[in-house]
């Protein structure tokens, strides 16, 4: 070995560095390093962070090898296989994006694997738990009720999941109140003067679409109105979906007068079809809706939206998944949050009623 590489090596952070810059122990940097669950999620978290400043790398397969981990997070992906679907994996670039910056120092590294639907899902967590692939597993697009959850609290294997089921069993999720966004929208469509509104939302399996028909639903029946089942509209999360929908609850006999759509592709859609049939939105009709890839500042014309960063969710994912292979009960690891609301459209529009007579309502989407 030659001097150069050698006083490399010396330089090189070890244990005792870590110990020196932190004042832990050098057992106590150990078992932090070797993610043991004796030692606390916050003092992992300061070591970690100390050992990515001072660029420690440890020997993870000597780690993985003493302490039986594979240091390994599954990330189940749901891809579909229809052909020409539009906006495919754009929201899981973020969500992953997230989960890598909570992991990111901890030894964990990411393995993602595709999936086709939650069934799909619940044979490859199968395989996952029983050759070992990996520590814990994180997964989304939660059904009403998920095979893949019922599993894996029946094996005792850790799991974050991004949403919840109905039924109440305890395991480390997070969540969006899809139930207050959609009574949100709903009450608020229905303050500024709309009596019909269409509910665009995913496939009626998922357990945050029937979230959002119980929102959509008390909205109305608090305000006396009758129920507008009929313009729930239940499908894939697509432009083409949001076009489709719009065009056909628009030529219903009673058509709606407000959209609330569930995501980003789906109000681009709705957006398309109307302009197609000449119903200008802030005119004719209004339509507010759900984002959380800041796609909606390019809206036009802006809309009133629901906005919250999923990356967010994939850094929150991230850290309960640490806590959670740390040995932390899944009840301590739940989170639910809530979406801002962006007011975009504000002004009072003409809206002609039926019969061509016209009135003046303050604009509230």
């Amino acid at each position: 070995m030659n001097s150069r590489k050698a006083q490399a090596l010396d330089r090189r952070p070890t244990v005792k560095t870590l110990a020196q810059a932190t004042g832990y122990s050098i057992a106590t940097i150990s078992k932090a390093l070797r993610d043991s669950p004796v030692v606390t999620a916050e003092t992992k978290e300061r070591i970690r962070e100390a050992a990515a400043r001072a660029g420690y790398q440890a020997n993870m397969r000597g780690v993985s090898l003493r302490a039986g981990k594979t240091f390994q997070a599954a990330v189940l992906m749901p891809v579909t296989v229809a052909e020409d679907f539009e906006w495919d994996g754009v929201e899981y670039t973020q969500i992953l994006s997230g989960i890598s910056q909570a992991l990111e120092g901890s030894g964990y590294r990411i393995a993602v694997h595709v999936i086709r639907d939650a069934d799909d899902g619940r044979l490859v967590a199968q395989r996952i738990v029983e050759t070992g692939l990996a520590d814990g597993l994180i997964f989304s697009g939660i059904r009403a009720k998920d095979p893949r959850i019922d599993f894996l609290i029946e094996r005792h294997f850790p799991f974050v999941a991004l949403g919840r089921c109905r039924s109440s069993l305890p395991y480390a999720h997070v969540d969006v109140d899809n139930d207050w966004a959609a009574h949100t929208a709903t009450r608020r469509l229905v303050e500024g003067g709309h009596r019909r509104i269409a509910l665009i939302n995913p496939d009626g399996r998922l357990s945050y679409a029937m979230d959002r028909i119980d929102g959509f639903r008390r909205a109305l029946a608090e305000s006396g109105l009758a129920p507008c089942d009929d313009l729930i509209a239940a499908g894939g999360l697509t432009t083409r979906f949001g076009k489709e929908s719009a065009a056909r609850l628009s030529h219903l006999p009673e058509p709606p007068t407000g959209f609330i759509c569930v995501n980003e592709a789906t109000t681009l859609g709705v957006l398309a079809g109307l302009a197609e049939m000449s119903r200008v939105v802030g005119r004719d009709v209004d339509v507010i809706a759900y984002d959380d890839i800041n796609v909606s500042a390019y809206f036009s014309p802006p809309l009133t939206t629901f906005y919250l960063p999923i990356e967010r969710l994939g850094r929150k994912l991230g850290e309960f998944f640490l806590r959670r292979v740390a040995g932390e009960e899944p009840a301590r690891l739940q989170e639910i949050y809530r979406p801002d609301l962006v007011v975009r459209q504000v002004n009072k529009l003409e809206r002609p009623r039926a019969g061509g007579h016209n009135s003046n309502r303050e604009e509230t989407s």
